[in-house]
């Protein structure tokens, strides 16, 4: 009963919103569209890398990502997107395959490849990031991604906010048609206040294997002029404590200078700590144990030359990144890191 009732709750509030939609607002909505709404919106995005491990003396070069997708609109309440990933970690990687239904104004019905709804960070694309690598809290706890359905729901009047609530396989996208017993949960509320603050809310339920974590997060951005101030926290608790509670952060601000020039718009500088406690995947390793990932703090620093913003974008990024363990782990981690970043849309 207890797997059932998330499901019920979308449907519920699908169900809800549907019924107070009027024939007259359907008909304004698809005499507003026409065909020129339904020319496919095409995106590209390239960031190519070179790093200097200046722990161990040792270099590589990178295709951080090669993604590429088409989206569009079919109809007021139907729009779609297929966006792929050519080169990351070395092969093809789906990123966002999904079909979207819109039957009022601010809610949405997704059925799909996406990545879940959870923490601000997670669901930026590469072209957005402010540094050039996600911090530990992205990479370790909330980089997921699966097939399943989300509802949405967006108000923009007083305090605008949005809400999304998934159901998920937790699976994979190889092992998508495979039936579940154990499905992934996720809650987001965002909600942005006056003077440019925003706040967000999370929860997510997963449970790759045997043990089911519970993910709570919150996140705080502030703007004001140039400056971007963001912090984000995580606490992820096991079920039946078997293991000890893992809590993650990440604060970071990021100031751009305006430049104005055609060959350059503006130089941004950035500066980042992050940390995590010690993690479990929860996952048996062939030995048949549970892995840990070690306790590891950073502190990156920035600066990126970006050369056009919009309405694509072209710019160079510099950052150094400095690791922190504990008393008697080698430091095999910090690095130098050259990113070339090229968009458009």
């Amino acid at each position: 009963m207890k797997k059932i009732l998330p499901l019920f709750l979308l449907l519920l509030m699908a169900a809800g919103s549907l019924f107070a939609q009027t024939e007259d607002t359907v008909k304004t909505e698809q005499k507003k569209f026409t065909r020129k709404n339904m020319i496919p919106k095409f995106t590209c995005t390239v960031l190519g890398r070179y790093e200097y491990n200046t722990s161990i003396d040792a270099h590589h070069f990178e295709m951080r990502h090669t993604r590429v997708g088409v989206s569009g609109d079919l109809h007021p309440m139907f729009s779609y997107m297929a966006l792929v990933d050519l080169t990351y970690g070395g092969a093809f990687s789906p990123v966002a395959i999904f079909a979207k239904f819109k039957p009022v104004k601010g809610l949405s019905f997704l059925i799909g490849f996406d990545k879940m709804p959870f923490s601000s960070e997670n669901l930026l694309s590469p072209y957005q990031y402010y540094f050039a690598d996600k911090s530990f809290l992205t990479q370790k706890l909330t980089a997921w991604a699966d097939v399943g359905g989300v509802v949405a729901y967006k108000w923009d009047k007083v305090v605008p906010f949005e809400v999304k609530l998934g159901v998920f396989n937790g699976a994979g996208f190889s092992k998508q048609m495979q039936f579940q017993n154990n499905l992934m949960y996720v809650a987001r509320g965002t909600f942005d206040f006056p003077a440019n603050v925003k706040l967000s809310l999370n929860y997510a339920s997963t449970q790759p294997e045997a043990i089911r974590m519970h993910n709570f997060g919150a996140a705080l951005a502030y703007d004001i002029k140039n400056l971007h101030l963001e912090a984000e926290y995580i606490y992820k608790w096991y079920q039946d404590k078997l293991f000890k509670p893992t809590q993650a952060l990440y604060g970071f601000a990021y100031y751009k200078f305006k430049i104005g020039k055609s060959w350059l718009d503006n130089i941004a500088l950035s500066a980042r700590y992050d940390a995590i406690t010690p993690n479990y995947t929860c996952k048996l390793n062939p030995e048949g144990f549970y892995t840990q990932d070690i306790y590891r703090q950073r502190l990156t620093t920035g600066v990126t030359f970006v050369m056009v913003e919009k309405p694509v974008r072209g710019a160079i990024r510099i950052d150094y990144e400095k690791y922190f363990f504990h008393k008697g782990v080698e430091c095999k981690d910090d690095r130098l890191i050259i990113e070339l970043i090229t968009h458009f849309q």
